[in-house]
């Protein structure tokens, strides 16, 4: 990775770590602790654009980002930090094969990837965060869960299940968020012309 790439990279995590203490996240009704977070975008401005080091290098800055502005706990930054990189990973495994097809069918298929990468990751994360690390989660996401649905449930297994379910359901939405906004700015800058008229993101090479 040459030093443009490294400067991108890291800058466009530091913007990330930046986004993330502004107000710029909103929480996900049935499970408010999820939250919405714009502070994604810049990684993946970094991964879809500039290819897959300089995403990592950017997820990476972001995820230490978090760590040096003293969140709680590091728990919420690992998790940020598997989402995006397990999100990265399905759609560059995919992307290796995107010769072998017809362009938008392939960009297609590597992105719904990255989401399934990031829902199969992240359910396991969850499963062992309720479960084995923190089970008080398991009865707040439980209760605001059935507060929203307007019904009963009990924190046992088909709670968790429940809960499990809408945790990876958000997951799905999230991915989307974070690749169409991340898109919308690529070919924002890609029509500026500001990395010179011949710049292509990788995604589309």
């Amino acid at each position: 990775m040459n030093a443009l790439k490294t400067a991108t990279g890291a800058s466009l995590g530091v913007i990330s770590a930046t986004i993330a203490i502004m107000p710029l996240s909103f929480a996900y009704p049935p499970i408010p602790y999820l939250r919405f977070e714009l502070a994604e975008v810049p990684a993946f401005v970094a991964a879809l654009g500039f290819g897959p080091s300089v995403g990592l290098l950017a997820s990476t800055v972001y995820f230490l980002g978090l760590l040096v502005m003293g969140e709680f706990s590091p728990l919420g930054p690992l998790m940020k930090y598997l989402a995006v990189v397990s999100t990265f990973v399905g759609i560059w495994a995919i992307a290796l094969l995107r010769k072998r097809g017809p362009q938008l069918a392939m960009r297609v298929a590597s992105w719904t990837t990255g989401c399934f990468s990031r829902v199969l990751v992240m359910s396991a994360v969850n499963y062992l965060v309720l479960i084995v690390f923190f089970p008080d989660f398991l009865g707040f996401a439980v209760s605001t869960l059935s507060a929203f649905l307007g019904t009963e449930l009990s924190p046992n297994q088909h709670g968790l299940a429940m809960v499990l379910l809408y945790t990876a359901f958000y997951n799905v939405l999230h991915t989307v968020l974070s690749i169409g906004a991340s898109v919308a700015v690529i070919n924002a800058i890609r029509r500026s012309g500001a990395l010179g008229v011949g710049w292509r993101p990788w995604y589309s090479d």
